[in-house]
Order: structure tokens, then C-alpha cells, then sequence
């Protein structure tokens, strides 16, 4: 049963803490409850041990197991059907149900006058018509129905239908435009595709819209659009409306991933046009805003997709405007992040690692170098032949050149050179542009600086790497002369929207 390992050490520890819980108030499951503990401590699965430790035949401890991996998936659920607000309004539709059957009409008329409230606030459109519909019948039941309580409820349902329709056609809208985007982005850069989307947009010009999750929709569909067209400030400015949207409105009340996502949205402007002040300053609220969500019981998802974007944020701030204080500082928050596993997706800590050593490395700062990439390589270490990877092996080359490690680094990279050779891995365009540079410096033919920078396409720490290979030029200087800060005079305090976002 090493998905049964594998699951309960998937678990954040507010998930642990709640599965225990209910294995401990049962009697029946003390023994359940000794295998969950044990396999929370395992790091690595093995059978045998987890037997000898519970002291039961290998078809009873079998068969616990199996058991345990049901109980424990129930109980997952029974967390999240609590946490569900959607799933808490069909259970007070049942009491009102249940209410009216066995008579107690005022109780249930009282109840599903709440319930409609609810409903109407996280437009939870379903659950709010057959409220009505209950409504309608407490008021029949009760002797209460003329024609005012019979046009009110209608009207209502009839709003409700209203609602539910715009926001039905935008879903249907924005899973097209959604395929066009991964289909142009992925699959081949069609300008068909591109024009589909702006014909398909168009037609959503001028919508007035009464329902806040149609408008969060549409406001996804432009920003898709903006995208594909690489249009930044429109781009920037939809994400603006859409986080107050959100943020404004009761249906998104507790969408904290949602609001943490499309935040991050108005990160691709700055950083793409180096106004590092202002994302400083939006880094800061980013920290606050969302600080009492992370102290509270947040999801692995959250706390996770939260920590992969600051730490990427702040290591693209340190990168073109060090500060001692704050590089040390942000290596000891990752340090302890991940001394608490907050972070369990592998993928999502090697990105972090990756980013982080690149900063060390730009800011000279290589004592710190070593032990990142060991650890690096360590978690990494089931996807050696992966992209991913083969970033921290171009990372580790950079690192002993700079450090001028001779032999490590001839060694290194005829040892990648035969790895990608012989599993025919495929770099993308940076990566290639990289490594060619390394192989030439290996030969002793490197080309001037510019043939290797006008080759690379996204990845603005390469173009640095590069100046630093070739050229005698301080990191200072090179900083200062091709990648100048753009918004020196920037001033937090006279930003409207952030003023306008920092009362909430």
C-alpha cells in the first residue's frame, strides 16, 4: 500500500491533525490510528516494517491497510465538505426539507429565508432557485401566497435565470478562447488562432453584467486575449478590475488562491518592463494582504502556489536591486519553509531552488552556491533527464567556471554533453543558447557577447550570465549599463491602486 504511504504524506498538517482526530474518537479505530501514525514518521515505505511494528499477520495488515486508506480519504472528505460553502447551503436545503415535511413550516419558512440570503451572496445560482422554489411552497403551505409573494419570488427566479444564462454563455466563451491560448502558445503560434480569439472577444464588447462571477469570467476571456496579442498595459489594467472584483465581492469572499493568482497577473508588466520599485511595493502587500490567510488553516494548495510566488518575485527583485540585508533574509525564510514542509511538490521546490541559485550566483555570493545546488540535485534526482534539470546542470557549470574550478568544470560538462546526447534531451531555445556559449568557452572559441545574447528569448539572467562569462565588467556595471531599472522615481505612496487596495 504505498499509496496509502503516499497520502498521508501528502497531508498538511492541518489534514493530519483532522484525520486523527476522527480515528481517535473511535474505539474501533485505535488500531487504524497506530498505522496512520507510523506511516506519517516513514520516509521511506517498506512493508515489512510497517507489520513488525504493528505485530500482525501479512493478510491482516494487508487488509488494515486497504481499510485505512478508505477511512482516511472519508475523513478527507467529510474536511472538505465542511469547508465546502457550496456543499453547507445543500445541507440547509435538506434541514428546510426535511423541516416542512414533519410540519414545522415557521422553522423552515425562517431557515430558507437565511438560506436565500446565503445562496444570494455566493450566487450559488442552483442551490438559490430551489430555495425559492421551497420558498414559494412554505408560503402555500402556510396560507401566505397572493399575488405580491408569487411576483416577488418569480421575479427573483427569473433574475436568478438572467444570471445564470450570461454566465453560462461567458464559461462556454472562455473554454474556447482557453483552447485557443493553449493551442497558439504550445501546440503552434497559428495567427488563425489569434484572430479567432479577437473575433470571439469582440462579440463581448459592451456587456452590462449583473452576476460577479460572469465578470470575473469575462474579465479572464480579455485578459487571455490581451495576452496572445501581447498587449501588457490592457493587459495589466483587466487584472487591475478583476482583483477588485474580487476582492470587492461577497462571492469571492474566501477565493483566497483565486485573488493570490490574478495578484501575481499584475506582476508580468512590471517585471517585463522593469519597473522593479513598484513590484517591491506590491510584494509588500502581497506579504500583509495574505499574512493572517497563511497563520490561519490554509490549503497545501495555497500555501504552496503563495511561497512559489514570492520567493521567484523577490529572487527577480534581488537580482536587479540587491540589498545584503533582504538576500540574507529571504534565504533564511526558504530555509525555514522548508524545515516546516509548507512546500511537498517537487517540481515546485526545484523551481525555487533553481531561482535562488541564480541569484547567488549573480550576486557573487557562492558560498551559498554549493549547498543549494547539492540540495537541488538531491530532490531532483528521479528527473535527471528533465528540462528542470538540466537547468541546475547548466547552473552548476556556470557556478565552477566563475569560481574558476577548472577540471570540475571541463569534467561537468563533457559528462552533460554525453547525457544529452545519449537520452536526446531537447533544450528550449535559452538553454541551448547557454550551453553553446559553455561548450565554447570549454573549446577556448567563444564569439563576442552579443551573437549569444541576441538568441536568447525569455530568460533575462542568461543575457546577464552571459556578460558575465564574457565580459571584465563588474555584475554592478553590466547591471547599471543593460538592464536599468525603469521606475527609479517610483513612489508607493502616490500609487492609486495600491492606496485603493491597501484599506482592505
Amino acid at each position: 500500500m504505498k499509496k496509502l504511504h503516499d497520502l498521508i504524506n501528502s497531508l498538511n498538517q492541518g489534514e493530519k491533525r483532522y484525520v486523527r482526530i476522527r480515528l481517535k474518537g473511535s474505539k474501533s479505530s485505535s488500531l487504524l490510528n497506530a498505522y496512520f501514525d507510523f506511516l506519517s514518521k516513514q520516509k521511506k515505505y517498506d512493508f515489512k516494517d510497517v507489520q513488525n511494528a504493528v505485530n500482525q499477520s501479512k493478510t491482516h495488515t494487508q487488509s488494515n491497510l486497504s481499510l485505512l486508506y478508505e477511512v482516511v480519504l472519508t475523513h478527507l472528505c467529510s474536511r472538505y465538505r465542511n469547508n465546502n460553502f457550496e456543499y453547507g447551503l445543500r445541507g440547509n436545503l435538506s434541514t428546510v426539507k426535511i423541516l416542512m415535511d414533519k410540519g414545522f413550516v415557521t422553522e423552515a419558512k425562517s431557515r430558507c429565508k437565511k438560506l436565500i440570503q446565503k445562496a444570494e451572496s455566493k450566487e450559488e445560482f442552483e442551490v438559490l432557485r430551489s430555495a425559492y422554489k421551497e420558498y414559494w411552497n412554505l408560503h402555500l403551505l402556510n396560507g401566505e401566497l397572493d399575488f405580491e409573494s408569487n411576483h416577488e419570488i418569480q421575479s427573483e427566479l427569473k433574475l436568478i435565470g438572467e444570471k445564470e444564462e450570461e454566465l453560462t454563455s461567458l464559461e462556454d466563451s472562455y473554454r474556447l478562447v482557453a483552447t485557443l491560448y493553449y493551442d497558439y502558445f504550445f501546440k503552434k503560434r497559428d495567427s488563425k488562432c489569434r484572430e479567432q480569439i479577437k473575433q470571439t472577444t469582440k462579440q463581448l464588447d459592451d456587456l452590462n453584467l449583473n452576476s460577479d462571477k460572469a465578470k470575473h469570467v469575462l474579465f479572464e476571456i480579455k485578459s487571455i486575449e490581451y495576452i496572445v496579442h501581447n498587449d501588457l498595459d490592457n493587459h495589466h489594467e483587466t487584472r487591475k478590475q478583476q482583483l477588485k472584483n474580487l476582492i470587492n465581492s461577497s462571492v469571492f469572499e474566501t477565493e483566497h488562491l483565486l485573488r493570490l493568482m490574478v495578484l501575481s497577473n499584475l506582476f508580468t508588466k512590471l517585471k517585463s518592463q522593469a519597473l522593479v520599485n513598484e513590484l517591491k511595493a506590491y510584494l509588500v502587500f502581497t506579504e500583509s494582504y495574505f499574512k493572517p490567510v497563511l497563520e490561519g488553516d490554509s490549503d497545501s494548495v495555497f500555501m504552496e502556489k503563495y511561497y512559489d510566488i514570492y520567493f521567484s518575485n523577490q529572487s527577480f527583485i534581488q537580482t536587479w536591486s540587491p540589498n545584503q540585508e533582504q538576500l540574507m533574509k529571504l534565504l533564511d525564510q526558504f530555509k525555514f519553509v522548508i524545515s516546516k514542509r509548507y512546500l511537498s511538490n517537487p517540481i515546485l521546490i526545484g523551481r525555487i531552488y533553481l531561482s535562488l541559485i541564480e541569484l547567488q550566483i549573480i550576486v557573487e555570493n557562492f558560498k551559498e552556491t554549493n549547498p543549494l545546488l547539492i540540495d537541488f540535485f538531491r530532490i531532483s534526482k528521479k528527473k535527471k533527464y528533465s528540462k528542470h534539470h538540466i537547468s541546475g546542470d547548466l547552473l552548476f557549470l556556470l557556478e565552477s567556471y566563475l569560481q574558476r574550478k577548472t577540471d570540475t568544470f571541463h569534467n561537468a560538462i563533457g559528462s552533460l554533453n554525453r547525457k544529452i546526447r545519449r537520452y536526446e534531451i531537447e533544450l528550449d531555445q535559452d538553454q541551448k543558447t547557454l550551453f553553446e556559449l559553455l561548450n565554447d568557452l570549454h573549446k577556448g572559441r567563444f564569439k563576442d557577447a552579443k551573437t549569444y545574447i541576441d538568441r536568447i528569448s525569455n530568460k533575462q539572467t542568461y543575457k546577464l550570465f552571459i556578460y558575465m562569462l564574457t565580459s571584465t565588467e563588474s555584475v554592478t556595471e553590466t547591471r547599471a549599463k543593460h538592464f536599468p531599472i525603469n521606475d527609479a522615481d517610483y513612489d508607493a505612496d502616490r500609487d492609486k491602486f495600491l492606496i485603493s487596495l491597501s484599506k482592505y
